[in-house]
């Protein structure tokens, strides 16, 4: 019988920078292999065969993609036996001799074609790094002004309804449920800002789960607050949580997961508009909790474009990082050594299961 996999984005770009939970999941894992090299859009090959090597053995897995391109994985972590395969540049090993691995393939590239394109990959990642240190500022200059959106709703928020609706929901879904356990808190992303706009992999996420609620409300009603409420009241009924952080504002969540009741709660308002679809889809409604006739329609509609206009920047600047992204991994895989590549990907195959 095949496992299956979810999928994640694993990184975003944010108002506060570039995030990743790459360091909580490799204190998950067991087993934690670093891939070190040039980036390489190749190594998603690598990492893919991993995959459906453990995949036909039955092993549950999570894939983990980079948001800049298409279909490209940064890394895949086999569950079932909580070995994570990594390709980061930020991220070294910790513990040698203690379940962590470095795998270097620095030697799997022809040195010759190497000096020939070094010059002008080095020329190329200097000029493209001001473009994403520009979009990062976009984007921390589009959270500023989130913020000052966020302000113009809080006095219309009736916080007693809203307040009301989260303990009639912890009584709904969690009721008298007491686990005789030390519940575990995982992390996840489940979206990003990417060269096509906003994007998440919810469907991936909630394929497995009977009950998906989905948050309707605005800005400032207080979402991530609720979500993360609900999850410490799981907590305390000693169910598993997994919190899917949000992929545009690193102190934010967008949505959790709670395994043992096969449920989600999910914020589902723009730039991630979900609507019911099937059955177990709800919708958990703020809009009775928020008296829209005190709100300043007009000075909202101001900042909202404002917003609006900072995002499409960002956008714009993290689409030219990625174009230029691209080139550079094209250029370093033209530099491959197609038998020293094959050894190592046959080499980490042998390593499924050890």
């Amino acid at each position: 019988m095949n496992g299956t996999i979810t999928h994640y984005i694993g990184k975003s770009y944010t108002g506060q920078g570039v995030k990743s939970f790459y360091k909580e999941i490799i204190q998950e894992a067991k087993k934690v292999y670093f891939l070190k090299g040039p980036t390489s859009y190749r190594l998603t090959e690598i990492l893919k065969e991993i995959g459906y090597v453990a995949i036909r053995r039955g092993n549950n897995m999570e894939w983990f993609y980079d948001p800049l391109q298409d279909d490209v994985l940064d890394g895949v972590y086999i569950t079932d036996t909580k070995t994570l395969y990594i390709q980061t540049d930020t991220l070294d090993p910790s513990y040698y001799g203690a379940g962590h691995e470095w795998v270097p393939y620095y030697n799997a590239y022809d040195e010759r074609k190497l000096r020939d394109i070094g010059p002008l990959i080095r020329d190329k990642q200097i000029a493209n790094d001001i473009w994403l240190t520009k979009g990062l500022q976009a984007l921390s200059r589009a959270k500023v002004i989130h913020d000052e959106w966020e302000k113009l709703i809080h006095p219309a928020i009736q916080w007693d309804g809203i307040n009301n609706l989260l303990e009639q929901l912890k009584k709904n879904a969690i009721g008298n449920v007491a686990l005789q356990k030390n519940p575990t808190v995982t992390h996840r992303l489940m979206g990003s800002l990417t060269p096509l706009g906003a994007k998440d992999t919810l469907q991936s996420i909630s394929k497995n789960l009977k009950s998906r609620l989905f948050i309707k409300g605005l800005p400032g009603s207080g979402k991530s607050s609720f979500i993360k409420s609900f999850g410490e009241e799981a907590k305390k009924h000693g169910l598993d949580t997994r919190l899917i952080w949000c992929g545009l504002d690193s102190n934010s969540v967008d949505g959790i997961v709670v395994p043992e009741l096969q449920m989600c709660l999910v914020d589902a308002t723009s730039p991630h508009v979900y609507e019911p679809e099937r059955e177990g889809d709800e919708i958990v409604d703020f809009f009775p909790h928020i008296d829209q006739s005190l709100l300043d329609e007009e000075k909202i509609t101001e900042v909202k474009d404002r917003y609006s206009e900072e995002m499409l920047l960002a956008q714009d600047y993290i689409s030219t990082y990625a174009g230029d992204l691209k080139v550079i991994k094209k250029l370093y895989d033209g530099a491959i050594d197609e038998e020293k590549w094959t050894e190592l990907q046959n080499k980490m195959i042998e390593t499924i299961g050890i």
